[in-house]
Parts: C-alpha cells; sequence; structure tokens
C-alpha cells in the first residue's frame, strides 16, 4: 500500500543579526499508510483536551520521535500527538490539529 505522502518536520531554530530566536521547519518526505483512529483512543485523547484527527503508519527506520514533532498532510500542519512502534519495521503516529486548546 504506502500510497500517501507524509512529510515529516523537523523544528530548526536559528537567531537573527539581534540574536532573536527564529523557528522554521525541515520536510522529510515519507510513504505512509493511513489508518482510522480508534475509538478508546479517541475518547482518552478527548478527555484530555485533544482531538487525534489523522493516524498513519510510516516506517520506523524513517521516524525520530525526538527529532519530528511536527507532520504535513495534503498542505495542512498537524502536530504528533503520540508514536507508537507496531513492529520492529512500521510505526503508528495519530496527528492532531493546532484548534486544540492545549496548543495555545
Amino acid at each position: 500500500m504506502w500510497d500517501k505522502i507524509l512529510y515529516l518536520m523537523e523544528k530548526i531554530e536559528t537567531f537573527d543579526k539581534l540574536n532573536r530566536p527564529h523557528s522554521s521547519y525541515k520536510e522529510h518526505k515519507v510513504y505512509a499508510n493511513k489508518k482510522s483512529i480508534k475509538r478508546s483512543e479517541f475518547y482518552q485523547a478527548y478527555a484530555a483536551g485533544y482531538k487525534p484527527e489523522k493516524c498513519f503508519e510510516v516506517k520506523t527506520v524513517e521516524f525520530d520521535e525526538d527529532k519530528y514533532t511536527r507532520a504535513k498532510y495534503e498542505g495542512t500542519m498537524y502536530r504528533i500527538l503520540r508514536s507508537y512502534e507496531i513492529d520492529s519495521e512500521n510505526t503508528e503516529i495519530v496527528l492532531t490539529g493546532f484548534a486544540n486548546k492545549h496548543d495555545k
């Protein structure tokens, strides 16, 4: 399958001449499988103030949870809410939008 294109976003912190911080993101293109959000996961996240919106399966070798904190899918940026290593080859990531109460 692996027919969806997902961009994992690496945050790059730089400083300008006046030593003010600036953030930008570097895209890393990966192929993914789109999955459904599990009902139990949806309710647990919703109780904590989050709304999981998308779920994808990516190759474990392409995903580093310390490096990638955001993902872009079909032109929309999402925050990576959770990642779960399914097996040694695949990792599931759950994405949430920026309209959640914890993203202010």
